[in-house]
């Protein structure tokens, strides 16, 4: 064995008190980036380690990135492609800046808890970041920490900031479900190594929203493995009342995730195999219905939610249960809004009773997406 792989090995076989991405840095650009997660809370005590996901070298230091001011709390070697480091954080400073030496533009927060996060309320844990966190980031960024923590999508937040918005409202909606085939039997392997699963999670899911976002999706909620996610939402000028535009969106998305998928998974299967001798079976997979639906905010006593209910909604979710493997499944309903936009299979049931879908007994047949037309 080589020595790489037996510290790798000697490394996932003890518990990871965190893991943070370096994650693929967008070439020549300047801009600042952050590590994912961007905030990473611990004791005082517990170790952190970093994985490096992108094509370059980096070498980490705590202290300011925009003085380029290291601080005595930790420095890194070098952390090649692929590579990993883990350092031991013992300090009773709140929080700790850091930057990559090499490339003082991406960076990250070390926060350190006075207790436990499990033994601090909600309330607790939001002060204790507010009293921290303008000291350290600007005002923008801020903001960008605040919409986190509460886990609803920006075009929402933005929507909701208008004093004259509709807050419930009946429209026209293409609505996606994603999930991962596989998954579960992929959990129960790694079930001793949970770090790694939680880290493909969290870049599958960046992926899948950047993609979401880029073809004007919402992105609803992520159900696990799964992502719930509309799209005609935006479009709230008349220009697409069918929801034609969503329609052909929303299946767009789909086909640039799968392929997308496949890059996340092939990296990442690389990892595994290091640590289990198993076959992985993965891929990501879909149901599209478009149709009315109920989008807006629902409210009760403890909570509000923005989100989409209806019909429409759960058959997009019964259609995703029908999908296997790579599969995109699409509703006649869909269909009729991109007809001639999409290569598809027509999928007939309606000669067979014991295949109808649940709830859904009058729908004879649905389609399998394979590409676009070109």
């Amino acid at each position: 064995m080589n020595n790489n792989k037996y510290k790798f090995l000697l490394l996932v076989r003890n518990k990871l008190d965190q893991f943070v991405i370096i994650p693929r840095s967008v070439k020549y650009s300047t801009e600042v980036m952050y590590f994912e997660p961007r905030i990473v809370k611990i004791l005082s005590g517990m170790s952190i380690t970093w994985m490096n996901r992108d094509t370059k070298t980096h070498r980490l230091t705590s202290g300011n990135a925009d003085s380029l001011l290291p601080t005595e709390f930790f420095h890194t070697d070098d952390i090649d492609r692929g590579k990993l480091t883990t350092i031991k954080i013992e300090s009773n400073q709140p929080a700790i800046p850091y930057y990559c030496t090499l490339h003082p533009a991406e960076r990250g927060l070390i926060v350190i808890l006075p207790k436990d996060e499990d033994e601090m309320t909600n309330t607790q844990t939001l002060k204790f970041l507010d009293s921290i966190v303008p000291s350290l980031f600007d005002d923008e960024n801020r903001e960008i920490v605040t919409r986190l923590q509460r886990q609803v999508d920006p075009t929402v937040v933005e929507y909701l900031s208008n004093p004259s918005a509709i807050l419930l409202q009946n429209k026209i909606l293409t609505i996606v479900f994603w999930d991962i085939s596989g998954f579960s039997n992929l959990c129960e392997k790694l079930k001793d190594h949970l770090e790694l699963i939680a880290e493909f999670l969290r870049e599958y899911l960046e992926v899948a929203t950047r993609i979401i976002h880029e073809f004007g999706g919402v992105v609803d909620k992520f159900i696990g493995d799964g992502i719930l996610a509309y799209f005609g939402f935006k479009e709230n000028d008349g220009t697409d009342k069918d929801g034609h535009m969503g329609a052909e969106n929303a299946i767009f998305a789909a086909l640039n995730l799968k392929r997308s998928f496949e890059d996340v998974k092939n990296n990442w299967l690389q990892i595994w195999n290091k640590v289990i001798d198993f076959d992985i079976h993965i891929d990501v997979k879909c149901g599209i219905n478009t149709g009315p639906v109920l989008v807006g905010l629902l409210r009760s006593g403890e909570r509000d939610q923005f989100t989409v209910i209806g019909t429409h909604v759960n058959l997009a979710s019964r259609l995703e249960g029908r999908a296997e493997k790579k599969e995109i499944i699409i509703s006649t309903f869909t269909m009729a809004k991109v007809r001639g936009k999409f290569n598809v299979e027509a999928i007939d049931i309606s000669n067979n009773d014991d295949n109808k879908i649940k709830s859904f007994k009058s729908v004879d047949k649905y389609y399998k997406v394979l590409d676009a037309v070109m």
